[in-house]
């Protein structure tokens, strides 16, 4: 194996190790069906579970215990695994309302209180029994003005499907709407479309039909028509005929083109297509109906996956987003992402709890084992000291043994009773107490003959030498020269002398 990448697996293996981050995964509620995908690695997790009729309606809970209990089915069809989930929460579209507003550019600080005037001015809902949030999406050039998108959700209904993904071990981490999820799919994975060129998708799912036009990346309309409304034209509940699906096809094609051309001048040429069932059919209704470019929309990987996950695939890849980078729509209280916060606490502590647990395993295995390796090492030793003792000679070895035991334990008196004498004699003894801590000496050299002496040493500085010269004339050493050639500065700013004197 390369060691660049043996290295590189070990290093990531270790920081999961110390830093454990449980992944967010996504999680896409509909009338028909709740979807859950998790993106690991290369690879995606997911699973699924559909919905009786009557559990969700028009994008509401009416029977909230069957709910909870497919909630409940669908997480133990996920994970096998205890403890709670992060998700990105997929509300149906006919919940939210979004729009594009403009304000003057400002500063970070003052753009979030004009956007939240001018959400509260736009909203089609009293913001005291909804939440709302926005996030920019561009840049203005000919007015100068930044873009933004705001959304709207009736607090009681996304309050209900939280409270209802808690009970079922789920952490609503952020809320979204399927068409920014779709876009963030588009804009990451779409094969052969330009993302920031300015793209209209048509999504026509279980739910109803969606528009989208999409630039820079970002979401910029939102247009949404539910199959209920499609049947209920006239206040005539009614089914619908496929002569009826295709006109109204037609018609909601039209209105978006014309918002298209409106708002950013120009005819439209593409059309992304992203649908469930009846891609021949309505590829070539809009190809016989329009002149711009049909295109199904494929993604670069997860090839595989079904059109129906590219929601909630979307609101995956916002789950690899750090959570203090995240500023984009979440219509939910704030709490979530404190509870999210509790979650990682938890899912640390578990972590840790498991490894040391593990270590002290190890340890006391590891001690048991050397325990007995010791003690059976010692009854051997025993055992073959008692055969010595028995075999011929052994009573002088053992006379011997505790001579030896006796001459050792005299060797160590006499090594405490060195330790305890003094180390030096009463010149180095007198020379020792004029040192001061800023004065090393090297070398120490006595001449019997002629009674002289010589000191070598290294002090902090030039002053600090001259002191300990004057404190050996002070103490009763006769004939103390230092000359000034003797006392030398070093590179590092200390200074070496050398001195002597008479004895």
């Amino acid at each position: 194996m390369d060691i660049k990448l043996w290295m590189n697996r070990a290093g990531a293996f270790f920081q999961k190790l110390l830093q454990p981050k449980e992944e967010i995964a996504g999680l896409e509620i509909k009338d028909v069906a709740i979807r859950i995908l998790r993106l690991e690695g290369n690879q995606i997790r997911k699973a699924s579970v559909t919905l009786e009729p009557g559990i969700i309606e028009d994008g509401k809970i009416k029977d909230r215990i069957k709910f909870v209990a497919n909630l409940k089915k669908l997480r133990s069809q996920f994970v096998s695994t205890q403890g709670k989930i992060p998700v990105i929460l997929i509300v149906p579209s006919v919940n939210v309302y979004a729009q594009i507003f403009s304000t003057p550019a400002f500063s970070e600080e003052k753009l979030s209180e004009v956007a939240q005037l001018n959400l509260e001015s736009i909203s089609p809902i009293d913001l005291k029994s909804g939440y709302a949030d926005w996030q920019k999406v561009g840049f203005h050039e000919k007015d100068g003005k930044i873009e933004l998108l705001g959304a709207f959700a009736n607090k009681s209904i996304i309050d209900d499907y939280d409270k209802a993904l808690k009970e079922a071990n789920f952490v609503p981490v952020a809320v979204e709407f399927p068409a920014l999820a779709i876009t963030r799919t588009v804009e990451s994975l779409a094969a052969g479309i330009d993302p920031l060129k300015p793209q209209v998708v048509l999504n026509i799912g279980s739910d109803g039909i969606n528009f989208m036009v999409l630039a820079n990346g970002n979401l910029y309309f939102d247009y949404f028509t539910s199959w209920k409304l499609i049947k209920e034209e006239g206040n005539i509940a009614r089914e619908i005929l496929f002569e009826d699906f295709k006109e109204t096809i037609i018609r909601e094609v039209r209105k978006v083109a014309n918002f298209y051309s409106n708002h950013w001048g120009g005819k439209l040429d593409n059309l992304i297509l992203i649908t469930q069932a009846l891609n021949i059919e309505i590829a070539k209704l809009l190809k016989d109906n329009f002149s711009f470019q049909v295109i199904e929309l494929k993604l670069r990987d997860f090839t595989d996956l079904p059109p129906s996950w590219f929601g909630v695939l979307g609101s995956a890849l916002r789950g690899k987003i750090s959570r203090s980078s995240d500023n984009l729509i979440s219509l939910a209280e704030v709490g979530t992402e404190k509870a999210y916060l509790q979650s990682e606490i938890a899912f640390f502590i578990k972590i840790w709890r498991n490894i040391i647990l593990t270590s002290l395993g190890f340890l006391v295995f590891i001690f048991l084992l050397s325990d007995t390796f010791l003690k059976y090492n010692s009854s051997q030793l025993e055992q073959k000291l008692k055969e010595v003792l028995v075999a011929p000679g052994g009573q002088e070895a053992a006379q011997l043994q505790e001579k030896a035991i006796f001459f050792n334990q005299l060797l160590a008196k006499a090594e405490i009773a060195k330790n305890g004498s003094p180390a030096f004699s009463a010149l180095l003894s007198k020379i020792n107490e004029l040192l001061k801590k800023n004065i090393v000496l090297t070398r120490i050299f006595i001449d019997k003959g002629r009674s002289s002496a010589l000191l070598s040493g290294r002090s902090s500085d030039e002053a600090s030498t001259i002191d300990f010269k004057n404190a050996l004339i002070k103490a009763g050493f006769e004939n103390v020269s230092l000359p000034l050639s003797n006392i030398i500065t070093n590179a590092d700013g200390t200074v070496s002398f050398t001195l002597t004197f008479k004895i």
